[in-house]
């Protein structure tokens, strides 16, 4: 056994719509940040949701989340398109489970004005399902630094 339950069992069924359900979130997530809709993307967290972001700022609930990135898509963002990827999702229990996408963002405005390059990184999500529904408690958001591992590796 391989710890998961038979495909056809109903544990089985509840388990491949949980996943859909949390792989549903993750695509609003990037449709409503292409769509720069800021109040959507702040409807996918609980109310005391926490959110830290990829150079360390950390906000507390949903209103902070909001005005963060409003303020952000409103700037260096408003012209971003983000697109991401499940890459795992983990359950902790019936009601609560992780998830790591993995992203690319491009048409960031750099200081400059200008368009910079496209950016990659690993977005964790931690979720908890309340009433049915999936909602993100808590975010941290990870800038993927190329070269960062392997000049470690060198060192060692």
């Amino acid at each position: 056994m391989n710890g998961q339950p038979p495909a056809t069992s109903p544990a089985a069924a509840d388990l491949a719509s949980n996943r859909a359900a949390i792989a549903a979130v993750a695509r609003a997530f990037d449709a409503a940040w292409n769509r720069h809709d800021m109040g959507a993307l702040a409807a996918l967290f609980a109310p005391d949701a926490d959110f830290v972001n990829v150079v360390g700022m950390w906000w507390k609930n949903r209103d902070e989340i909001e005005t963060a990135h409003r303020h952000s898509h409103a700037t260096f963002l408003r012209d971003s398109v983000l697109a991401g990827a499940v890459e795992t999702i983990k359950f902790l229990g019936a009601d609560i489970a992780t998830a790591h996408v993995v992203w690319e963002l491009s048409c960031q405005i750099e200081p400059d004005g200008r368009v910079g390059k496209p950016r990659h990184g690993i977005l964790l999500f931690v979720m908890r399902r309340d009433g049915g529904e999936w909602l993100i408690e808590a975010a941290q958001n990870t800038d993927i630094v190329t070269g960062a591992l392997t000049r470690a590796a060198e060192k060692a």
